[in-house]
């Protein structure tokens, strides 16, 4: 105050302040960004814009230097004019507002837009049904036009029937240009989300065989190149980039994990995750987002890795995650890696919650709350959104609403609605139920809201979900043009420089583990090819909702092996003999395959062993279905003394888990009503397989890989693996083996990139990206949520199967990716607020 006094005793300074506070009013009057703003008649006045009919039967509006809109002039939205620049009218006001301003940023228009919303509408965005990803072609169903006259934004990208560029193009224009003629609606197009996909996509590996590169850039050209690719076809969100820390080798989603080191994990995270994100020129440049931008889902928050004795969370034996080792905020790690890209887009956008309850070494839950991360408060609103400062788009994980609602099975169905929303989750996941069904219910879980917080805090809930939801939609562009052009998806679907882009990433993630005698070598200007034995290999049919029948294949399909060498293989039996199938046909047994004699295959070079890493069933829970469901659910198994809880086995013979390793009494557990001398009382569940024997379906593969051993000079096996796996087995038996990560036929590597290696055209470079147990003793003794502490495998040539070994034609690889990442793992500290 008393410069002020000072400065204004001069009358040239109070002249100069008087100037100056006139000029801050007469720009404050003359300001002409206000909102909204009147509209030029159209077509007025200095025209900035044109605007053509497209061969797609929309029209594009093409701006001087500013953004393309796209629209149909049969749905009745209206273009309006300001400055010269065309905007779409999407309130039907005939004023430009904010949220209809091109040249305004994304936040604030996602911002602006939400008073505009009525709740009705907010709740039908919030809907995210599974769907059936099947279409019809030309024209919209019942369904579709039900769920979008609710306010449905978020649907499932078609994949099943016909699914063609032009029916993928088609069905995209038709809901746009539907939602455009909606009355007493504001116009939010619609936004496809989807899972990894393959088929109509170039075909990259998993995301454990990009970590088995170790090197970030090739997940940075996949999510460049896979971007683009989905845009073309109007996919703008995937439900990914899975990023949990692989730490417990049992668990079933490893294949989609970028391993089991957090400095590996964050740095592929990073990587892939800004390749999705931005959009890039010819040149290569970071132009942030764009027409080739995908919003990513970082998942499943805060990380499911730590799976107790391996089990999945999908179904309610896997609901408990554990933390012996006191590891939870290292599984973080990946996540808040993702909150500061490197890129333009500069953080991950969304977020997918796991189902799972996190358990602690001393039993207690993990902030205090023994429920799913959907419904805890400290996992989201307070650890992702007031400690790490993320405020990104959340949407739960599916089924959270019916069978995976771990910890909050006797809330109504109202009340865990209101309950994910006051968490912090921003949509729902596969809500389930009838389409007006569903936004009723969650309409009721408004009006609970209000009731128990107040309008104003219910109402701020829903606004900034929103807010955080058409970010998503502002951010990629759809808001301006949704519209997609048939000759872009056709000339981008499954381009060839793609395509061979991702053979080399495929070839770079196939790690040789052993090369006894140099069996595996630069090719030499040999001529002849080598005569090589690649057996068949059985599978037994599979029961439950994915019901596949029985088969025997060879290891590679014969015509690509045809390529490299000579090939042997055994033959079928004229009539099968296994049981009958639904029209009284005997399916195919392993008794009906017909091995090559010893005599043949003496005469060959070497042979070639395909198989699977040891897969794992359950009759019980293989019997419901797949799916061991929650209490009053179809697949429910309420008496739990009928359920025996069996071991994950990482080996093929027979595991009976009665070590000293295992656990008598399992951490995780659901607290259980009983009664002791006539009182009830809460006692926890034991989920404890002591003594129990895990069952492997597919035992017959080490049978095969032997049986090869002792017929054939030299064997070269060849594992399609999607967990670690012991691998005394059988590795001082063979002579070679290499290993690519899957998970599924879809995602395994393909039979050419493994050739071309054996066949020394290319030599190989991956690297472990997980550890491979010496036994399952310290499988049992290692914690769950621990990264590398396993005694690993060792072999006859001396090498341990550890984290980053991999081999190359000269041996045990030693480079720059080894030096950065083969050290200590680094360890997670919980935020510096929470300290």
């Amino acid at each position: 105050m008393r410069l002020i006094k000072d400065l204004t005793s001069s009358k040239n300074t109070l002249i100069i302040l008087i100037s100056f506070a006139v000029a801050i009013l007469f720009f404050a009057c003359s300001k002409t960004d206000d909102y909204p703003r009147k509209t030029d008649p159209l077509g007025s006045g200095n025209i900035r814009w044109e605007e053509s009919e497209t061969p797609d039967g929309w029209t594009m509006v093409t701006n001087e230097a500013g953004t393309t809109l796209g629209y149909s002039k049969n749905s009745g939205l209206q273009l309006i004019q300001v400055d010269g620049y065309a905007f779409k009218d999407l309130n039907k006001n005939n004023l430009l507002d904010e949220f209809e301003d091109w040249r305004v940023d994304f936040e604030t228009r996602a911002k602006s837009m939400v008073d505009e919303i009525p709740t009705e509408q907010m709740m039908g965005m919030k809907m995210n049904p599974f769907g059936s990803w099947t279409v019809n072609p030309d024209s919209l169903d019942a369904i579709i036009k039900n769920s979008l006259d609710l306010g449905y934004r978020q649907l499932r990208a078609p994949r099943g029937g016909r699914t063609d560029s032009r029916t993928k193009v088609n069905w995209n224009n038709m809901v746009q240009e539907y939602i455009e003629g909606l009355d007493n609606i504001v116009c939010i197009p619609a936004v496809w989300i989807d899972d990894p996909r393959s088929g109509d996509v170039s075909n990259w590996p998993s995301n454990l065989g990009l970590a088995a590169t170790f090197d970030p850039e090739v997940g940075a050209q996949f999510g460049r190149m896979m971007s683009e690719e989905w845009r073309a076809m109007g996919i703008s969100m995937q439900v990914a980039t899975q990023m949990d820390l692989a730490t417990e080798p049992r668990w079933k989603r490893i294949p989609g994990t970028f391993g089991e080191d957090p400095a590996l994990s964050m740095d592929v995270a990073r990587a892939v995750i800004n390749g999705w994100q931005s959009t890039y020129d010819e040149e290569g440049n970071d132009l942030g987002w764009g027409k080739h931008s995908v919003n990513n889902q970082m998942k499943h928050w805060p990380g499911d890795g730590a799976a107790e004795g391996g089990r999945e969370s999908h179904t309610r034996d896997g609901a408990y995650n554990v933390f012996p080792g006191g590891q939870f905020f290292t599984h973080v790690l990946p996540f808040v890696a993702c909150m500061d890209l490197p890129g333009k887009t500069e953080t991950v956008t969304a977020a997918m919650t796991n189902y799972s309850v996190g358990i602690e070494e001393d039993g207690s839950p993990v902030g205090g709350e023994r429920i799913g991360t959907s419904y805890s408060e400290y996992k989201i609103n307070e650890l992702l959104r007031e400690d790490y400062g993320w405020d990104g788009y959340i949407l739960t994980d599916f089924g959270i609403l019916t069978s995976k609602n771990y910890g909050v099975e006797d809330l109504t169905p109202v009340e865990k609605r209101l309950a994910t929303l006051e968490a912090g989750c921003d949509a729902f996941g596969g809500e389930g139920g009838a389409l007006q069904e569903s936004v009723d219910l969650a309409m009721e879980a408004y009006e609970l809201g209000v009731a128990n917080l107040g309008k104003i805090e219910m109402d701020e809930i829903m606004k900034k979900g929103t807010e955080r939801m058409l970010r998503t939609h502002f951010n990629i562009g759809i808001v301006d043009n949704p519209y997609l052009d048939f000759k872009v998806a056709e000339s981008t679907s499954l381009k060839p420089e793609h395509e061979a882009a991702a053979h080399q990433a495929h070839l770079k993630s196939v790690v040789m583990l052993k090369n006894s005698g140099n069996i595996i070598q630069k090719a030499s200007a040999e001529t002849e090819k080598p005569k090589v034995y690649i057996p068949r290999l059985y599978t037994a049919a599979t029961g439950g909702w994915r019901r596949t029948p029985a088969s025997a294949e060879p290891g590679f399909d014969l015509e690509v092996a045809g390529e490299y060498y000579d090939v042997l293989t055994d033959a079928l039996a004229e009539t099968f003999t296994g049981p009958a199938d639904d029209k009284g046909n005997p399916t195919l047994s392993e008794n009906d395959i017909i091995r090559a004699s010893k005599n043949e295959i003496a005469k060959c070079d070497f042979a070639i062993v395909r198989i699977s890493n040891p897969k794992n069933g359950n009759p019980t829970f293989m019997e419901s279905g797949g799916m061991r469901e929650g209490p009053g659910s179809e697949n429910s198994i309420t008496d739990r003394e009928e359920y025996t809880y069996l071991p994950i086995s990482l080996q093929y013979r027979p595991y009976t888990a009665n070590s000293e390793f295992v656990r008598r009494e399992s951490l995780g557990g659901d607290m259980i009503e009983v009664t002791e001398n006539g009182t009830k009382k809460l006692v926890k569940e034991n989920r404890s397989y002591f003594g129990e024997t895990g069952i492997i379906t597919n035992e017959s593969h080490l049978d095969l890989v032997l049986n090869t051993a002792s017929v054939a000079d030299k064997v070269i096996v060849v594992v399609d693996m999607s967990n670690p796996m012991v691998f005394s087995e059988f590795e001082s038996e063979v002579d070679a083996i290499l290993v690519g990560f899957g998970g599924n036929r879809a995602s395994n590597v393909p039979d050419k990139a493994f050739l071309e290696i054996i066949s020394g055209q290319v030599e190989p470079s991956g690297l472990l990206p997980l550890q491979m147990p010496a036994n399952m003793e310290t499988v049992e003794a290692q914690f769950e949520d621990v990264p590398r502490d396993m005694e690993c495998h060792v072999d006859s040539e001396g090498n341990s199967y550890d984290f980053a070994f991999g081999l190359n034609w000269n041996g045990v690889i030693d480079d720059k990716r080894t030096t950065k990442y083969n050290v200590q793992p680094i360890v997670g500290e919980p935020p510096v607020s929470m300290k």
